[in-house]
């Protein structure tokens, strides 16, 4: 995830990096769907041994809200990359992007650490390069370094494998933009570039294929957690901010595709919809059950539709009717804490479990039900509160300040404003 705030791209360009409320609304949605479908896995409703349960259908694969995310940071990250190599600029300077980066995820994450350290996982402790693993969020590539157990095969911070997972990517991006940079430049138009996010995509198929077609996948089940698993997700985020980039600048009007989303948004969405009900089915394989190659290539391919196409029509026309659903004032306050609701959650149903004597699994519907809005409330409240008191001013206080003239700052307010008028237009 990139987490916080759209507003939080790397700095270091004279792009136009105009706010896109529906993104953080869309990063809102996300982190809904994130803290329900834990807490169906927490009271046991999400993994009926059936399957079959109407619950467990509806918010088993509300495991696509990661996807979004990572699509989300493709996007918001390599856009200001894209549209230096697109003007023939500088890119935007390694070491403010490098502490930016920093600044957004380790600090509140360490608090998550401390607090879990001394209140459910003492066992962080008791080895200290086990503990500086999970600091460093490397805690995705030494199987047991999750304190899972037979009786919570969950933790307060089992979700941060794909916060791992993200790290991966914010250090792989400098390379990857270098490399785009070459195919962007010299007015080569979209298609070497968008023949470099596909070949991404292929790795991340090869990848899965690899992994559920080997005998030891069980003896190696961190390589779940690998980056060349998702890369395919990053990489459509990163094509969707060079189209959006792209279109901008070309004089004749914008590509088909930009055209085709600003007269139809709702489509895309539709198209979101249309899989989603796709990898609910059989084709997808049960939620109990490990999947086939088969199966696997399903999922991923609707989870790629589903998050792909939700995020469309807020890029390429975040001023058309999708954008506006999601940009109210609650989904766009959602999406700026969505960091902390992202960290927070599991420890809050942890303490809810424990508070109310259940054991992990017991609560069923019932207790589903009970639980969803102590813990939505709690969520809520820690994720504010880590916004409010250690990522917003952290971020104030230690970001690198820079004049509104400097190359390597923000753009001026006209030119920003022309940017917020051209994305109302769908360019």
């Amino acid at each position: 995830m990139t987490y916080g705030s759209a507003k939080n791209a790397p700095q270091g360009s004279t792009t136009p990096r105009a706010y896109l409320p529906a993104m953080d609304g869309l990063r809102g949605l996300a982190a809904v769907m994130v803290v329900t479908i834990h807490l169906a896995g927490w009271t046991g409703v999400a993994f009926d041994p059936q399957g079959k349960g109407l619950l467990a259908t509806l918010v088993n694969r509300f495991g696509v809200s990661v996807y979004i995310f990572f699509v989300i940071s493709g996007y918001l990250l390599f856009r200001p990359f894209a549209a230096a190599a697109l003007e023939g600029r500088e890119a935007p300077g390694m070491k403010a992007y490098y502490w930016h980066r920093f600044l957004r995820i380790y600090p509140a994450f360490w608090a998550l650490i401390l607090l879990s350290a001394l209140f459910f996982h003492r066992s962080l402790t008791e080895e200290p390069a086990h503990l500086l693993r999970v600091l460093a969020l490397q805690h995705t590539f030494v199987a047991g370094d999750f304190p899972h157990t037979p009786e919570w095969p969950w933790s307060t911070f089992s979700q941060t494998w794909s916060l791992s997972t993200e790290i991966s990517f914010y250090l792989l991006l400098p390379l990857l933009a270098a490399l785009f940079r070459g195919l962007l430049g010299g007015g080569r138009g979209l298609g070497p570039a968008l023949a470099g996010f596909a070949l991404l995509e292929a790795v991340n198929v090869a990848w899965w294929i690899g992994i559920w077609s080997s005998a030891d996948t069980a003896v190696q089940p961190t390589r779940w957690w690998w980056l060349p698993g998702y890369i395919g997700f990053f990489a459509a985020g990163m094509a969707l901010a060079t189209v959006s980039v792209y279109a901008k600048r070309q004089a004749d009007g914008p590509p088909a595709l930009v055209r085709f989303v600003v007269r139809r948004p709702w489509l895309c969405w539709a198209a979101a919809l249309a899989a989603y009900v796709v990898i609910s089915t059989p084709l997808a394989g049960g939620h109990m059950e490990p999947p086939s190659p088969r199966t696997a290539l399903v999922e991923h391919f609707g989870y790629l539709v589903v998050s792909v196409g939700l995020a469309l029509p807020l890029a390429l026309a975040p001023g058309s009717g999708p954008g506006r659903l999601l940009s109210t004032r609650v989904m766009t306050w959602l999406g700026r804490i969505s960091y902390g609701i992202f960290l927070w959650h599991m420890f809050v149903m942890a303490a809810a479990l424990r508070l109310s004597g259940w054991d992990w699994g017991e609560p069923g519907m019932r207790g589903f039900l009970l639980l969803l809005p102590v813990t939505a409330a709690g969520t809520v409240l820690l994720g504010w509160l880590s916004y409010v008191l250690v990522e917003r001013p952290l971020r104030r206080r230690f970001r690198r300040r820079v004049r509104p003239s400097d190359p390597a700052g923000h753009v001026t307010a006209a030119r920003a404003n022309d940017d917020r008028g051209a994305q109302k237009a769908g360019t």
